[in-house]
This record gives structure tokens, C-alpha cells and sequence, in this order.
């Protein structure tokens, strides 16, 4: 499941649904990527975030699968910390990095 949620409304016949959608202001941060072949993207990749600092260096925070388009999302995430993406596939990692918010 990725960080974004999808969700739809089926009005029954004759009735009007009105939505208003006011995001939060804050200071978080997200990670939205995509695993890809150098073409195509890959589906089915784990992808897990770590924690890069303090005592819980190390820690897993979160992981993913990639979408049919090869593509992942991690958040909400506190802004200017350090952390560390590992990419695998069919039990070969693929990537390890470290990314700033």
C-alpha cells in the first residue's frame, strides 16, 4: 500500500455529493520514487526506509511493494533528516541510498 490513499464516492441516483479536501500545512516531507529497468518500471520491488541517526540507527521505519509502474511512496517524513532507501527484487538487492529531506 503506498503513503496515498484513493477512495471514491457513488452517489445514489438524483443525489450531489459536495467534498472539500483542505490539506495540512505542516513541515513533513515525503519520498515518492520509482524503481525501473532503465525503461520500465518494475512491479513487485520491496523497497524499505531506515533510519539513519540517533539510538534507533538502523531502524526499520517502513517498507513498500512498487506499483505496476514500478513506483513507491514514504511519508509523512520529518524534514531535513537523513535517511536510507534498500531496493530489492526476487531476493537480489538492487540499490541502497541515502536521502535528505
Amino acid at each position: 500500500m503506498s503513503a496515498f490513499a484513493k477512495f471514491y464516492f457513488k452517489p445514489s441516483k438524483g443525489e450531489k455529493i459536495h467534498t472539500v479536501v483542505t490539506p495540512k500545512e505542516d513541515e513533513s516531507c515525503c519520498i515518492c520514487g520509482k524503481v525501473s529497468d532503465g525503461e520500465h518500471g518494475i512491479k513487485g520491488a520491496l523497497v524499505f526506509l531506515f533510519e539513519t541517526e540517533g539510538q534507533e540507527a538502523g531502524r526499520l521505519l517502513a517498507s513498500n511493494v512498487t506499483d505496476e509502474d514500478g513506483q513507491f511512496a514514504f511519508g509523512p517524513l520529518a524534514a531535513g533528516e537523513l535517511y536510507v532507501i534498500k531496493v530489492y527484487k526476487d531476493s537480489l538487492k538492487l540499490r541502497e541510498l541515502e536521502i535528505s529531506v
